[in-house]
């Protein structure tokens, strides 16, 4: 049975390559989403080390960040489509999986501390 957080990250990666392969943006911005979704994917075998993959987390968040930032800078509100949401999808995902993932690690924390 997999965790909720692996779900969450899954889900996350498949949003952000769906965004990628309708080509949504630049070149660049398309390599950011394939480094996003292949640092999701790269974060669920991490499950062991829930601290290392609460931190990996962090990447694919911040690299959705960033082409938010640049989608701003090269679009109009007027010329956005709803292909312009999966990140955000995916960002909403991500937190929801960091989310877990700490409170995991609080859980285990706990149990060792009554140990």
């Amino acid at each position: 049975m997999l965790r909720p957080q692996t779900w969450y990250l899954l889900g996350a990666a498949l949003c952000i390559i769906l965004c990628a392969l309708i080509g949504a943006g630049t070149t660049l911005q398309l390599v950011l989403l394939i480094v996003a979704a292949a640092a999701a994917v790269a974060t669920v075998p991490l499950f062991k080390n829930r601290r290392m993959q609460a931190v990996c987390c962090l990447v694919p968040m911040t690299l959705l960040l960033i082409w938010y930032v640049m989608l701003g800078v090269y679009f109009t509100a007027q010329e956005l489509q709803w292909q312009h949401a999966l990140p955000a999808v995916a960002l909403l995902l991500l937190f929801m999986a960091r989310k877990g993932i700490v409170h995991d690690e609080k859980v285990v924390r706990s149990y060792d501390r009554i140990r």
